[in-house]
């Protein structure tokens, strides 16, 4: 959608009495024109500037990108305490006015749909579709008077009829026609989403913390009751580990994008963002509660939930007092995200979610898909953390999720032998929480000495050369350690079909091959519909995994049946995979002589919480 503008005489005749310490922002929803909404704000009466500059983000926590939120901001207009308009100029988004305003008004477009704007994380940004939904990052709409970026928010929502507002922000005053919150401080408030929409939410107790789950999804394929059900388990797993949650409410926000959606899914901007006390998501609708989609749901929702470890709870100065004009990085992302990953992991490898070979197998899958990104040169993760807003490093993020976890894990092992079992990576985390926490933060520089205090000096060496420097972790004395044999590659046999490439119909939920090579090993046609594979039935919900596992990554070399059903009736199709062999980086399996003391070691690092 391009920018329009409107005209805002009717927004400037409204003068509210305004706190003399604090900001009162109005957003009107119900008011939604061509996916634009007007705001307007009383600022604090105690600013005092000639010329004063109204900051709007480039870049928040957690996104470590510049997205200069500022640009979809239009028609701005400022006033003194009288109601005289005073001069205003745009310089790089901010707002700069000539003078000391009481009050700001214009206009602001949604991230998710402007074909010209197509370049911020839809997570991270903001939705305006004025019959239907409203996703609001308040940082993508609202912002602050430099020097005044810790004064308390009064937020007003004008909603539509029937509209209900999702968020942790803490409600004040609620009715027909209006939501009124209060946050202490920009950061709160930029830390606290919500969207709306017709109501469609469930909530659970999960050991002590209250969890609201929030849905939107425009075919109606996934619903909260149901994204709730998937959700429990993996909660359950992550609070066995964590023994005591540390927060006592959380929101989840998901908006499921359908396929009709091409104008804000052509990006694959698939994702979501952590906060304190809330995760909001970007996920395709897909075809419901299949395996593919809440296995994506789980191990998604894991990550942003175990966020309230790191950064929520432990994180440096520069998070703590972000910069949101010119944002300083810290050092450790490697903690930020790479940790998270691997907690997310190992919480469902020390629960019933995942099976410690496929811990392993993910692990070192991330190993492999690192070593894609590194082909130039290695980046130490303090460098890749500190230039991560840089174009070339924004090239290699996507790596902190592959090489972090496996650090993580390294990492995790090395304390525990350390410490002969007595303290685990978490253990180490939890200490530092304890003595830090969300409203006291470390100083970036001296965390590798913290950790290193809380264990061995020699762990200041894995520092070192592992996260300063770039040496690989020592994965191959990790992997052995718990009796299992490593191998940096190894002919390993695969099977597959060589002509049985097919597509099933996007337009229907019945499984019907849309498309196939004319010529396939087990003669498919056009239109025919799958009924069992080797006898199973073929539903909607199991289709994509019985595919996977028999015909497009078979695991032997059996012949596979396929029930078929066509015009002139049913036919079982039958085909058997070809053996061949290839080179796998990073493998593992069972060590054949493995000590009683790496066995032991394996039960204690995978041990089921109870």
């Amino acid at each position: 959608m391009r920018l329009r503008l409107f005209v805002l005489t009717t927004l400037a005749c409204c003068v509210w009495a305004a706190e003399p310490n604090g900001y009162r922002v109005r957003l009107d929803l119900a008011g939604c024109r061509s996916d634009q909404i007007a705001i307007s704000i009383e600022l604090p009466k105690t600013i005092r500037c000639t010329e004063c500059r109204y900051v709007l983000p480039r870049s928040v926590p957690g996104t470590y990108s510049l997205d200069r939120y500022g640009r979809f901001v239009t028609a701005a207009s400022a006033f003194d305490a009288a109601g005289n308009p005073l001069p205003v100029r745009r310089d790089d988004g901010d707002i700069v006015v000539n003078g000391t305003p009481a009050r700001l008004v214009y206009w602001v477009n949604d991230t998710w749909d402007d074909p010209e704007e197509r370049d911020v994380f839809n997570p991270t940004g903001s939705n305006i579709q004025c019959d239907t939904n409203f996703v609001l990052n308040f940082h993508a709409m609202v912002g602050y008077i430099e020097g005044y970026k810790s004064l308390p928010y009064e937020l007003t929502i004008v909603k539509p009829h029937r509209f209900y507002g999702a968020t942790s922000l803490p409600r004040v005053a609620t009715d027909d026609s209006t939501d009124t919150f209060h946050a202490r401080t920009y950061m709160e408030l930029v830390d606290n989403p919500a969207m709306y929409c017709i109501p469609d939410t469930a909530s659970f107790d999960q050991s002590g913390t209250r969890i609201m789950v929030a849905v939107y999804s425009p075919n109606k394929v996934l619903r909260a009751a149901a994204v709730a059900e998937m959700l429990r388990p993996t909660l359950a797993a992550v609070a066995r580990m964590l023994g005591t949650m540390p927060v006592n409410r959380y929101t989840f926000l998901f908006y499921f994008a359908g396929r009709q959606q091409n104008d804000i899914i052509s990006d694959m901007s698939f994702g979501a963002l952590e906060h304190s006390y809330a995760s909001l998501y970007f996920l395709p609708e897909g075809r419901g509660a299949e395996g593919t989609a809440r296995e994506m749901i789980q191990s998604t929702a894991a990550h942003e939930f175990l966020h309230i470890l790191v950064p929520l709870h432990l994180h440096s100065e520069e998070i703590a007092d972000f910069d949101f004009r010119s944002p300083r990085m810290s050092r450790h992302l490697w903690l930020y995200e790479g940790c998270t990953e691997y907690f997310q992991m190992l919480a469902r490898a020390c629960d019933t979610l995942m099976e410690p070979d496929t811990f392993l197998r993910e692990l070192l899958g991330n190993l492999r898909m690192m070593q894609l990104f590194y082909r130039q040169r290695p980046v130490s993760l303090v460098e890749l953390s500190q230039r991560v807003l840089e174009p070339e490093y924004q090239k290699l993020y996507p790596v902190i999720y592959m090489h972090g976890p496996v650090v993580a894990f390294c990492l995790d092992v090395t304390i525990r032998r350390l410490t002969a079992g007595r303290m685990t990576l978490l253990d180490v985390v939890r200490q530092l929480m304890d003595k830090y926490g969300p409203d006291r933060p470390f100083r970036d520089e001296t965390l590798f000495d913290e950790f290193t205090a809380c264990v061995h000096p020699s762990l200041r060496d894995f520092f070192r050369r592992y996260i300063e420097g770039t040496e690989l972790p020592p994965i191959e004395e990790c992997v052995s350690a718990l009796g299992y044999q490593y191998r940096d590659s190894a002919e390993v046999e695969t099977y597959h079909f060589e002509s049985a490439s097919l597509t099933l119909s996007r337009t229907s939920d019945v499984p019907i091959i849309a498309t196939r090579q004319p010529h396939n090993d087990f003669g498919f046609r056009n239109g025919d519909t799958l009924v069992r594979i080797n006898g199973v039935l073929v539903t909607p919900e199991n289709k994509y995994e019985l595919l996977s596992r028999t015909i497009w990554a078979p695991q032997s070399c059996d012949t596979v049946r396929v029930l078929v059903r066509r015009a002139d009736g049913e036919v079982e199709l039958r085909a058997a995979p070809r053996r061949t062999t290839r080179t796998v980086r990073h493998t593992f399996k069972d060590a054949p002589n493995a000590s009683p003391d790496a066995l032991a070691f394996r039960r204690q690092f995978f041990r089921k919480v109870e």
